[in-house]
């Protein structure tokens, strides 16, 4: 039981990453923008280097605080694949806005929103299947 569930596991990260490429190729290529590097995060400028890390360090703050209310009381808002989807928006429409006012090609902002609303869907899709199916375990 437990070896079919990490094989399913290991095919959903593997579509996860697949869909995520191909939709990254396919946009930036409709978009005509150049390749970032796959696994890197470049941050614009250094506004956007210590906003980032702000959210980050915030998030961290705010996952362990959920997690020790959570032992207690188990809220929904605070679980952490909520926690986590909030991050990637929060992070993303920073990324975004930043784009927008610091870069010349305002293309990259708009391929930002857009691999941003795909992820969401990919991940909601995820967590989806996780919660309300019994297709991993």
């Amino acid at each position: 039981m437990e070896e079919i569930f990490l094989l399913e596991l290991l095919i959903v990260i593997f579509v996860f990453f697949v869909a995520s490429y191909v939709f990254d190729l396919a946009t930036r290529k409709m978009l005509k923008l150049e390749r970032r590097k796959y696994f890197s995060y470049n941050h614009i400028n250094k506004v956007h280097e210590r906003i980032d890390w702000s959210i980050r360090i915030t998030f961290m703050f705010i996952l362990l605080t959920a997690f020790i209310i959570n032992y207690s009381y188990n809220l929904w808002f605070l679980q952490q694949y909520v926690l986590l989807l909030l991050f990637i928006i929060v992070s993303g429409i920073t990324r975004a806005i930043i784009e927008l006012k610091y870069c010349k090609k305002s293309k990259e902002a708009l391929f930002t929103v857009l691999q941003l609303g795909f992820l969401l869907l990919l991940f909601s899709g995820f967590v989806w299947m996780m919660t309300s199916t019994a297709w991993l375990g």
